[in-house]
């Protein structure tokens, strides 16, 4: 046998069975989808907060149909640095519904980039036992008791400190649009669910910041952003990461806990620094895997290729190869249709990803945007 292709085929094959690993803890949310619950907490123990700048369109619209669906609902409305005629439309609801908690944000150089203070705010009004957080570009969903149950049915397990649900885009949304919306939740949600090789307190890592729930007192348990204050970004993320110190964070993968907003994408790099070095890596190890893994695959092939051509004449016909030549050969061939399962299987989790989120077979694409996402970032990292 031909020392270096032994250690060729061992090499490859860890590298592959690493990916296959990767790939599983994508599986873990198949199993959460089965029990997320409709039965959700009582509407007088949640408060339902409202964010929104420049929108009193928005406003009016959640409004409206949260005092329809939730009459017993405690609703706070945040104006968040408004300068249009937004207060007005707000004392105008106000007046329509006595039982609204409207929290004006003053203009602020300083937070204008951020929420932050605009959640504080809000939570040290509310007075129900659980907190909801949506803003007012989400679409109303289809269902307002159906999205309240779901959200918050994970509390009912006791220990549960906060929950989120994913966020989608509109049908007219682009590809590539759907496809970044697509990767953000589906990576948030996997990184929070304990399984396989993620951290026992999973974070929810890039979450889109809205359409999230957590348990009041919590929030001033760990001191609201005490941690992560000086940053803009990260109102969702960090304060998850935080309360999931305390318990549980549970991510609700379900179509009825769903919203729809416009995306508008948002790179922070002082967000990635903040983040643990575990977290603040994993992407670039799955990367890594992901290229290697193909690397090795791609010289798996060249190897069986060459060794077939060294077992033939000059005139084609295929002679009769040496034992270790075969046995190297058919190593080549269990390498290529591992890696060829591999990727059946995570297309197999990526459409079933996209169906769950409403997306329908985009996730198909997936494996090949992946790649094309990674090579860009490799072709332009000297320009960095």
């Amino acid at each position: 046998m031909i020392p270096s292709l032994v250690f060729l085929f061992w090499a490859s094959l860890g590298l592959l069975l690493l990916a296959l690993g990767f790939m599983l803890q994508m599986l873990g949310p198949w199993w959460a989808w089965r029990k997320v619950s409709a039965k959700g907490m009582l509407v007088e123990d949640c408060s339902l907060m409202i964010v929104g700048r420049h929108d009193a369109e928005g406003f009016t619209r959640w409004i409206h149909a949260a005092y329809a669906a939730f009459p017993a609902m405690e609703i706070i409305a945040v104006d968040n640095q408004s300068e249009d005629d937004t207060a007005n439309v707000l004392e105008s609801l106000k007046r329509q519904y006595p039982l609204l908690v409207v929290v004006t944000i003053p203009v602020s150089e300083r937070f204008w980039g951020t929420r932050k203070l605009a959640l504080t705010l809000a939570v040290k009004a509310a007075h129900g036992r659980y907190s909801m957080w949506v803003d007012t570009a989400c679409a109303l969903p289809e269902d307002m008791t159906q999205w309240q149950k779901r959200l918050t049915a994970p509390f009912r397990h006791g220990k549960t400190v906060a929950t989120f649900a994913p966020v989608k885009v509109a049908d007219s949304a682009t590809l590539g649009t759907k496809m970044n919306v697509f990767g953000q939740n589906a990576w948030a949600v996997t990184r929070t669910i304990s399984f396989f090789l993620t951290p026992s307190k999973g974070i929810p890592t890039g979450m889109i910041p809205v359409n999230f729930a957590f348990e009041t007192a919590k929030f001033f348990d760990i001191k609201g952003y005490v941690t992560n204050m000086h940053l803009d970004g990260g109102e969702a993320e960090f304060l998850l990461a935080d309360l999931a110190e305390l318990g549980p964070v549970i991510p609700v993968v379900h179509p009825d806990a769903m919203l729809e907003r416009p995306w508008l994408f948002r790179h922070d790099s002082k967000m990635n620094a903040h983040r643990r070095s575990w977290e603040r890596l994993s992407l670039t190890r799955h990367g890594w895997v992901l290229f290697l893994a193909d690397l090795a695959v791609l010289v798996a092939v060249l190897h069986w290729g060459l060794l077939l051509m060294a077992v033939q004449d000059p005139e084609g016909a295929t002679q009769q190869y040496p034992v270790a030549v075969g046995f190297h050969i058919a190593q080549c061939q269990a390498l290529i249709g591992f890696y060829i399962l591999v990727q059946l299987l995570f297309m197999a989790n990526a459409w079933a990803w996209s169906k769950r989120l409403g997306m329908g077979a985009i996730g198909l694409l997936s494996p090949f945007w992946l790649r094309a996402i990674l090579l860009s970032r490799a072709l332009t990292f000297w320009k960095r």
